[in-house]
């Protein structure tokens, strides 16, 4: 057998190879300036003394906050250099608030690199809470941030995702305050005698009210006030934390999720469901339907009237978005295109039904799929004596419509 053949490679060669490759590491070394100037803003907070912690929140009341501000470079030193206004926003439920993109909170001086008992006041926040300070709006910004110590805020109720800024706003049926955020709710702003009601279960999805019964231990009757109340969409149907199907009239411990306006419509998606399914089911807690007529109880406006100086009109709808209301003596419309595109047939609460084309002031009733065998039509012009459904409104721009979604044969009255 012939031997293989090594190669020998001596002690001086590798030797001389790595003196070369030094060489050329060293020719390709590039010697930069030291970083300088500002790179973070220190803030210490004033006022509140204490931030609070997950056990002992702030009121809602503290919403002025006063803090001292420190540029610091490199080192962290100050850098009495800095010299410049820097802008304010809020971190919560995980975006800043406003965005940076919109107006801040406020604006602060800094000047020889500190800004002593500067205030700015947080209208709205939830949970753990900084503020967030940024130099981002200088002509020649340094990009330097700086976040406070956290401000413990409560979490939110359900009215708190549903109630706009203002009831008299332009936007007020499409703009809500949470947008974008990432939510949880555990907690009814009912305190003992609050509890979370399923008011009604669909396909993709589930609604919930916040409701206050009659003792602490729960028991009905439970009412329900103007926003409080949510629609969960889950995508599939929905289930509770041990897989087991939600119920409506079921008690749930909470939800968690991001928050959607979807075509006006307020929206949890990506939910988490807290608290088991198809336990301590009681249809009793359910809040009583508002009732959707000529007049309301706080107002001499018709729900459909337009927004007014002293939150009339149509805002009674959004009101009650994602609840059942009822609807009294209302009389059913001719069936028309939307019936067979959509299957919702419409509803005249004025009691003159016919040709509604071009009616605003009608409600869209959907029963297929819950009372499947009813038929609307039969006979024609019919008047029925009450009609309940959860509501589920589009709201784009000034196009409005207002559907509801009866669950059963129990929210039709016929005769």
């Amino acid at each position: 057998m012939k031997p293989t053949s090594t190669a020998l490679v001596s002690r001086s060669t590798v030797g001389a190879l790595g003196a070369l490759a030094l060489v050329s590491l060293a020719a390709c070394t590039e010697m930069k300036a030291p970083i300088e100037g500002t790179q973070s803003i220190k803030v210490e907070l004033v006022t509140p003394a204490s931030g609070g912690s997950s056990t002992q929140r702030l009121p809602d009341t503290q919403r002025t906050i006063t803090v001292n501000l420190t540029a610091l470079d490199a080192d962290g030193a100050v850098d009495t250099t800095f010299d410049r206004e820097v802008q304010v926003y809020a971190q919560f439920l995980g975006t800043l608030t406003p965005k940076l993109t919109e107006a801040p909170l406020g604006t602060f001086r800094i000047t020889g690199g500190k800004a002593m008992g500067q205030t700015v006041t947080v209208p709205i926040a939830f949970g753990p809470t900084t503020l967030w300070i940024d130099d981002g709006k200088d002509a020649d910004p340094t990009y330097a941030t700086g976040t406070s110590p956290i401000l413990w805020y409560r979490d939110p109720f359900i009215s708190d995702l549903q109630t706009p800024k203002s009831e008299t706003a332009l936007d007020a049926l499409s703009a809500i305050p949470l947008e974008s955020k990432q939510v949880s709710v555990g907690t009814s702003r009912y305190g003992a005698r609050g509890r979370f009601v399923v008011t009604s279960v669909f396909s993709q999805g589930y609604t919930v009210s916040d409701v206050q019964c009659a003792d602490a231990t729960g028991a009905p009757p439970c009412t329900a006030q103007a926003y409080d109340h949510a629609m969960i969409f889950s995508f599939s149907a929905p289930r509770g934390a041990n897989g087991a199907p939600i119920l409506e009239g079921q008690l749930i411990d909470g939800f968690a999720g991001g928050v959607d306006e979807f075509n006006g419509l307020t929206e949890i998606g990506f939910p988490q469901t807290f608290g088991d399914g198809g336990v301590n089911v009681n249809k009793a807690r359910e809040p009583v339907p508002a009732i959707a007529d000529t007049e309301t109880t706080l107002t001499p406006e018709t729900w459909f009237d337009a927004l007014t100086a002293t939150g009339g009109g149509v805002i009674n709808f959004e009101r009650n978005e994602a609840a059942p209301i009822q609807i009294n003596g209302g009389k059913v419309c001719d069936a028309d295109a939307d019936y067979t595109t959509y299957k919702q047939w419409k509803l005249d609460p004025f009691g003159v039904g016919g040709n509604c084309m071009g009616n605003k002031k009608i409600i869209n009733v959907i029963t297929a799929g819950t009372v499947s065998d009813f038929d609307p039509f039969t006979p024609p012009g019919r008047t029925l004596p009450k009609v309940i459904g959860v509501l589920r409104p589009v709201n784009i721009g000034t196009f409005n419509v207002w559907i509801i979604y009866p669950r059963s044969a129990a929210d039709l009255t016929l005769q």
